[in-house]
């Protein structure tokens, strides 16, 4: 198992210390569960999901497709039995995941991501797919594109923050969760014997390498009261904050790499 973290930094008005752009506390565990094909447990302080992956794997006949790799998600959440909502969710994940798995490549297959909420102190939607890419990456899934999600809300006063918690959602005028895809521009990695960076695996000298994130979006969720331009600005700020996202996850997969090359 590896364990990574990433914290935000000092100072601000919000009720926990954090400034209206910043994330709470990043914590990616890979490889925790011995059955699946691929796991991970994101955390954002308060908030935790695991993932577990399964597949590709020979589909169920009722479900079979001959051309294409079929996708199931399952949301559960953190008590009690699904809702209305958690199946909604469930449909925006696997619309998001259908776009970024090349399904031909696994014809007659399926490819099963079984997301649990442990914790919800907001942001569940963008941590459960933080959740879900970090799980298809351990399981060794092909992907067309990484992806990272992030939430923000709009106060009643009309400001955007990054990253709410519970206590924020409830009061916001509007939630927001968008997820954009990203690659990293190795022709701006500083080589890690540079930096003193410790590296791992092929490739690994980059993982200082510049976070580039897609401006289309892969999914996105909006509940409230809005105007077009705050739906807009809402996206950016997102977008932003994926990009810290994307970093972190690099990281943690380097570390992760390098822990696994060294036991």
């Amino acid at each position: 198992m590896d364990l990574d973290k990433a914290g935000p930094g000092p100072g601000s008005a919000r009720s926990r210390g954090r400034l209206p752009a910043q994330l709470r506390t990043l914590v990616c565990e890979r490889a925790v569960l011995d059955r699946a094909d691929g796991s991970a447990k994101w955390t954002q302080e308060g908030s935790s999901v695991l993932a577990a992956v399964y597949g590709p794997r020979q589909a169920k006949l009722q479900k079979e497709d001959a051309e294409r790799a079929v996708v199931e998600v399952v949301f559960k959440p953190r008590a009690g039995l699904q809702g209305h909502e958690d199946r909604s969710l469930e449909l925006e994940i696997r619309g998001i995941l259908e776009g970024v798995i090349p399904l031909g490549m696994f014809p007659r297959t399926s490819v099963m991501v079984v997301l649990q909420v442990l914790q919800d102190d907001g942001g569940a939607l963008s941590c459960a797919l933080n959740a879900a890419a970090a799980a298809l990456v351990d399981a060794g899934v092909p992907l067309n594109s990484m992806f990272s999600s992030v939430s923000c809300v709009l106060t009643s006063d009309r400001r955007l923050v990054l990253d709410p918690d519970a206590l924020e959602e409830q009061a916001a005028a509007a939630r927001f969760c968008f997820t954009y895809p990203h690659h990293f521009d190795l022709t701006t990695a500083v080589p890690a014997a540079a930096t003193g960076a410790t590296t791992a695996s092929p490739g690994a000298d980059d993982a200082s390498a510049t976070a580039v994130v897609g401006e289309s979006v892969l999914g996105s969720r909006c509940v409230g009261a809005f105007s077009g331009d705050e739906l807009l600005d809402a996206a950016a700020l997102c977008r932003r904050g994926c990009e810290r996202v994307a970093t972190f996850a690099r990281l943690s997969l380097a570390k992760s790499l390098q822990a696994a090359g060294g036991a």
